[in-house]
């Protein structure tokens, strides 16, 4: 029985070697259509893992999660594996820009027909991410999907938000986003992923903030509570501006059912920490900086 164990291991590590070993060649249009055809015809899942070289976390998930008996049995038997570089892939940016990602790396569980089940983002160590996977077949099966669409189309965004993601110019100035924003529906999926994709502030954090739990069920809770920790810590500048602390913990308790308990350890600890003392900003090497 030990053997048999064994055996079936080293077949699961090489063949997860193998899907690494092919996502090392350039990810293009074209192999993203044919993962798609092979999807169909294989009648699996699709999932797509967003990274790029250098990222830690990414290089974690390669070296420890993916690897894992269960993790790669479970990518092997369900789904099409598609991974591309963000900064070196033309693929990689339009899969970024579509679904306004913003930190790596992210991972996409998708159907056959390329409509998302879900979306995750970070490292997730392999009960996590076999968790993720369990529920993508789940989702799948009921046919409980996302609100974006299936096809990814330039033309369908402003051209500042395409520069942003296929030619790294974020630095947007705010009043270009909001001559575009406010004539659009901001719940709908390309003013979505704009504001998320780019940060957007100002008079668009209140509508995001108490929208948010609608917003988790359209587009993912991942692509969502990213913002709203985002929209948060600015918040809490404002609350700081008047030592409010009553007032913000008030705001956090709002927000606190979009998270989980362990994220909601971290996370609210992280916003109260050192409230009302200037800080030192630091960037995050793993997320695109606007």
């Amino acid at each position: 029985m030990k053997l048999i164990f064994k055996t079936a291991s080293a077949f699961l590590l090489l063949a997860w070697s193998s899907i690494a070993l092919n996502a090392q060649t350039t990810s293009t249009d074209e192999s993203w259509e044919s993962v798609k055809k092979q999807a169909i015809a294989e009648h699996k899942l699709i999932f797509v893992d967003l990274y790029f070289t250098g990222c830690a976390p990414c290089a974690q998930m390669d070296k420890e999660v993916f690897p894992n008996p269960k993790v790669a049995s479970l990518l092997e038997t369900n789904f099409i594996t598609f991974k591309s570089d963000i900064l070196k892939e033309e693929i990689g940016k339009k899969l970024s820009m579509k679904y306004g990602v913003t930190g790596f790396p992210t991972f996409i569980f998708m159907n056959a027909d390329g409509r998302v089940i879900d979306i995750a983002g970070g490292f997730q160590n392999a009960d996590q991410f076999t968790v993720l996977l369990e529920n993508a077949k789940d989702l799948a099966k009921k046919g409980i999907l996302k609100k974006y669409s299936p096809t990814i189309n330039e033309k369908e965004y402003p051209d500042f938000y395409v520069q942003a993601y296929m030619a790294g110019k974020r630095n947007v100035p705010f009043d270009v986003i909001d001559t575009y924003l406010k004539s659009k529906d901001t719940t709908e999926e390309v003013s979505f992923v704009i504001i998320t994709g780019l940060r957007v502030g100002k008079q668009y954090d209140d509508p995001f903030l108490f929208g948010s739990k609608k917003l988790a069920q359209d587009y993912g809770r991942s692509s969502v509570t990213g913002h709203v920790f985002t929209i948060l810590q600015r918040r809490k500048k404002e609350f700081e501006k008047t030592n409010d602390l009553k007032g913000f913990k008030e705001l956090l308790a709002g927000a606190k059912e979009l998270y989980t308990p362990e994220e909601w350890t971290k996370y609210e600890g992280i916003l109260l920490k050192d409230f009302g003392v200037e800080k030192v900003v630091t960037k995050n090497p793993y997320t695109l900086q606007k």
